[in-house]
């Protein structure tokens, strides 16, 4: 910079535009946030969003300190599992950053997917606040990055309009006080010297955040190599498989659980499909602990992209639940399935019977011809027509098994 009781014209733009993304829209997020997850309210909605907020953590979307941020939350209530907080202070979304804001109003809140995605500047022309966001947290990044101080006046007016814009629309279509204020701030002499000092100390901690950010990216990849899984991601399956272990305690095997068992060691992926309520989750759990005990890694994941992610050279047992959806179908999941099918198929292949999946899927789903007609390795369907839990006895009248799409 200039000295530092006179900015250039270029640096007072880059320090009004500075200003701009990380004293205001934190706070106009927040309060969009505020009107989607009343603070009220706040607590209810994370307990009933629980199993959706520790996936998160779980592929490390929301991260450690945010979670803790999370429980933090006066009338939250946590699973068992996760270690309780000693002498914590409460917070509330005021302790929440933008990210943290958006990945919940993205993934519990409905927020829709902006044309460009989340990482991507979205184009002038969409107004849905998904868009705004998006353009605040491109921007907040680019300046967390940046190794410039200075922004002539085109690139100032340009940008400027842009959040400017996203603001007033977050912001109910009225353009918050503040950008006013920062437009029109005086920043020569002593105010310039404070400005000066709080820029640093900000992107100071922004990169120290990206540094850390990139030793756990390394550290990850040092897991790979040695063919582990990242230590958060073990973490967080054993205590999914601890919890298994304790409730398959009241599982009793049938004709059922026996089948599909056959299955799977014939075969390297088995759906289950049957209505609510008829234990096929129960089922292949059981039957993911069996494989246990033979030396398989159990490893739940949500989506085939997971799958390609978390291969390893060891063996290794899949598990995901409701895997086209939970209640309907959902065109999107499917798709993803068709689209990197081979490569999927190329993971089951690199040793024979050393990598298995199981599924779930609702029988309503299952008998959809959009489903049938797929191509996928999602191809080979048992479907539960009574209780597994029945007895042996009874099952043999009530069960009945479709073992369909053989290809």
């Amino acid at each position: 910079m200039a000295s530092i009781s006179q900015l250039t014209e270029e640096e007072g733009n880059f320090t009004r535009f500075f200003m701009l993304n990380f004293k205001v829209s934190p706070a106009i997020a927040r309060r969009f946030f505020d009107g989607v997850f009343p603070p009220t309210h706040l607590s209810q909605i994370i307990n009933n969003s629980m199993s959706a907020i520790l996936k998160l953590n779980k592929s490390k979307r929301i991260n450690a300190a945010q979670l803790e941020i999370l429980r933090g939350i006066p009338g939250t209530v946590w699973p068992s599992y996760i270690p309780p907080m000693t002498g914590t202070i409460p917070t509330s979304s005021k302790d929440f950053d933008l990210t943290m804001m958006i990945c919940l109003l993205r993934n519990i809140g409905g927020l829709a997917t902006p044309i460009n995605g989340w990482d991507r500047l979205p184009p002038p022309n969409e107004i849905l606040p998904g868009a705004d966001l998006a353009t605040l947290k491109w921007y907040r990044n680019q300046l967390a990055h940046t190794t410039v101080s200075s922004m002539d006046n085109n690139e100032f007016t340009l940008k400027w309009t842009q959040v400017d814009h996203a603001l007033t629309s977050l912001n109910n279509g009225q353009r918050p006080q503040q950008v006013n204020e920062i437009l029109n701030y005086d920043l020569d002499r002593e105010q310039a010297k404070l400005l000066a000092k709080e820029e640093l100390k900000q992107l100071t901690k922004d990169y120290l955040d990206c540094e850390k950010e990139k030793e756990q990216i390394e550290s990850d990849f040092t897991n790979y190599r040695e063919e582990n899984l990242p230590k958060h991601i073990e973490e967080v399956n054993a205590a999914f498989v601890e919890r298994w272990i304790t409730e398959d305690e009241s599982f009793c095997e049938t004709l059922g659980s026996e089948l599909v068992y056959d299955k799977v060691k014939k075969c390297s992926c088995i759906v289950v499909a049957s209505n609510s309520g008829l234990g096929k989750t129960a089922t292949i759990r059981h039957i993911a602990l069996k494989f246990k005990l033979k030396g398989f890694e159990i490893v739940p994941v949500e989506s085939p992209h997971d799958i390609i992610k978390y291969k390893t050279n060891k063996t290794q047992i899949f598990f995901i639940d409701d895997v086209l959806g939970k209640y309907d179908l959902s065109p999107t999941l499917l798709g993803e399935w068709e689209k990197i099918n081979e490569t999927v198929v190329n993971c089951f292949n690199t040793r024979l019977g050393s990598t298995k999946l199981l599924c779930t899927l609702r029988l309503q789903i299952a008998l959809q011809k959009r489903f049938k007609n797929a191509s996928t390795i999602l191809n080979k369907v048992v479907k539960f027509r009574a209780r597994v839990y029945c007895s042996f006895k009874r099952e043999k009248a009530e069960y009945t098994n479709e073992t369909s799409k053989e290809k």
